[in-house]
């Protein structure tokens, strides 16, 4: 049709519905009314099948009250803000020109930090403050390509350039510094690379978003990824991480630390934690409480478990060493070890090898009273102790690190003895408790021992400076520096400095031949305190020092990496020639 006649079909029309004719009014009103209703269900047609506009953070003021998209960075999210039972997740998202909140009511699936995603929801401006309110699992869509590109790293590479990581996605492998509670919904706390915080090299700062549905022990081994960021109101580094994503290693065995009676002043360092006490327990059919040998008390709250076993035969009385999470009673005004809380059993057999440190504490006298009885006792060696011909005097512990309020037994190691007592070697040993006139204390006699696994080799710095070495005396060390032979002996250089240690070299040692001399390497050896020639002074020496050589292919680490060969096998490529041999021909 005619443009033309088109207008005039239209121009017809209106005349009609706008004359004055009185004959025709009624029909004007029902086309209008028509006309009306048409344009209505156009409009609201319109409204339900066109695509929601996608706009940036920064334009969120100027489309208030509408239906938009925003597409941008997962930064962070937590579930159930308020811990009101609410099907709900605060999500928050980084389009680069801004920040915004996005309150998603009955959500789906949450991507991990760091994905790409587009949220659609209603512009609610309230009271100052603007927000996306999302309705329904669709509300968020990303798809396997928005996905971030993870990179896994140490904690020593974050220490040494953190602005590097700054703003990315990173992931990290450590130990939790303190038990994070299952309901949490922002927690603070540390991840280091070692289980005890005295032997922690590094310590990274997380700020966990979102109840993690479990506890988490103190110095478990878990896996955290998330956002590296500065924070400028407490001058330091952070990583945002979520609860949900947190993976814990299983396999990683987490110490329980037994408390003391004596250092209640320590108790709040293990807040939150799994944890052991031995003492006299009373029950009754309301509460019951665990008594130490000074009278002192707390209250203990027993599983369904305990008070069957209560039921069967009464430990009213009885010595008995507990096991539960230590936790702050309001109702008590005091410290309560929660047994429903912890592991099962809830409680624990004082006869058990684990128990005798604990029942010393507990009940001294009762003890010593008995000298004839023999105990099995699982400890830790305290300080390292040389092989010999004689009776030695030694600590045991019941941890293989420090902790806050450990438990320290004086103990005679029979001789003779050929082999080390490394320091926190666990230890399984056949004693008798006596009591030690001279000293003014109880000691163990050790009958007969088996020692567990060696610990690993303690990294020293050269910036630690002596006073900290002291603590790594008779210890096996790792060092960094070059070897060379300087005043008639072997001594192991820093780099660029003059200072240094005497390397008593082992007989075979492979760090001073003509492919490793001359360059830095990592030294292993035992770290001895000796006099100095002159007898006026303290120095060290690394005895039976070589370079660390992990798969004993007689190629140190050290060398094997900046040649491109695995210090963990012998033959790297499975060619049946030794990484040794191999680099040997090469030089030649």
């Amino acid at each position: 049709m005619p443009a033309g006649t088109m207008a005039d079909a239209v121009k017809g029309l209106m005349d009609k519905i706008t004359n004055d004719d009185p004959e025709t009014r009624g029909q004007q009103l029902w086309v209008m009314f028509a006309l009306a209703m048409f344009l209505v269900a156009t409009l609201n047609w319109y409204a339900y099948v066109r695509e929601p506009e996608v706009i940036e953070v920064r334009q969120l003021l100027e489309y208030k009250n509408e239906v938009v998209k925003v597409e941008g960075t997962l930064i962070s999210w937590v579930e159930d803000p308020y811990s009101s039972g609410d099907d709900r997740v605060d999500a928050i998202i980084d389009d680069g020109t801004g920040v915004v909140e996005a309150r998603w009511y009955r959500p789906g699936t949450m991507p991990p930090i760091g994905t790409t995603v587009t949220v659609m929801g209603d512009i609610i401006e309230y009271d100052g403050r603007i927000w996306l309110q999302s309705l329904g699992a669709g509300a968020m869509e990303w798809t396997t390509s928005d996905l971030p590109e993870v990179e896994s790293i140490a904690i020593a590479d974050v220490a040494q350039d953190p602005a590097a990581y700054a703003g990315e996605v990173i992931q990290l492998t450590g130990f939790i510094g303190e038990s994070i509670s299952p309901d949490a919904t922002f927690t603070s706390a540390y991840l280091g690379d070692h289980p005890s915080y005295g032997n922690s090299e590094h310590q990274m700062h997380l700020i966990i978003r979102s109840a993690i549905g479990e506890w988490i022990e103190a110095t478990s081994k878990v896996e955290v990824q998330g956002i590296l960021t500065y924070q400028q109101r407490d001058l330091r580094w952070s990583l945002q991480v979520q609860g949900p994503e947190i993976l814990v290693d299983r396999n990683h065995v987490v110490n329980i630390p037994q408390l003391d009676w004596n250092a209640q002043a320590t108790w709040s360092y293990q807040s939150g934690q799994t944890v052991t006490m031995t003492g006299v327990l009373t029950t009754s059919t309301e509460d019951w409480a665990l008594y130490g040998p000074s009278g002192t008390s707390i209250c203990v709250l027993p599983s369904e478990d305990d008070r069957e076993a209560e039921a069967t035969q009464s430990m009213h009385n009885t010595l008995q060493t507990v096991e539960g999470r230590l936790l702050w009673s309001e109702a008590k005004s005091g410290w309560c070890i929660d047994a429903n809380e912890g592991g099962s059993p809830a409680l624990i057999n004082p006869e058990t090898p684990i128990g005798l440190l604990a029942m010393l504490s507990a009940d001294p006298v009762g003890m010593v009273a008995d000298p004839d009885t023999t105990y099995t006792l699982s400890a830790y060696v305290k300080y390292a102790v040389e092989p010999g011909v004689e009776n030695e005097e030694a600590y045991f512990v019941d941890a293989a690190s420090y902790t806050p309020g450990w438990t320290t037994v004086a103990v005679t190691v029979p001789g003779p003895r050929t082999a080390w007592l490394e320091s926190g070697q666990n230890i399984i040993a056949n004693v008798s408790v006596v009591w030690d006139d001279e000293d003014m204390r109880i000691r163990l006699t050790v009958h007969d021992y088996t020692l567990g696994i060696v610990p690993s080799a303690r990294t020293l710095l050269w910036d630690d400076g002596a006073t900290q070495w002291s603590y790594a005396r008779d210890q096996n060390v790792l060092l960094n520096g070059k070897a060379e032979f300087n005043d008639e002996q072997w001594r192991l250089f820093r780099d660029g400095s003059n200072e240094s240690v005497v390397l008593n070299l082992h007989g075979q040692a492979i760090g001073i031949d003509e492919y490793h001399l001359n360059q830095s390497m990592t030294w292993a050896g035992r770290l001895r305190q000796v006099q100095s020639d002159d007898g006026m002074s303290l120095v060290y020496t690394l005895d039976q020092a070589d370079v660390l050589d992990s798969d004993g292919d007689q190629l140190g680490d050290t060398l094997e990496e900046s040649i491109g060969t695995s210090p963990y096998s012998e033959d790297s490529d499975d060619d049946g020639i030794s990484d040794r041999e191999e680099h040997v021909n090469g030089q030649t």
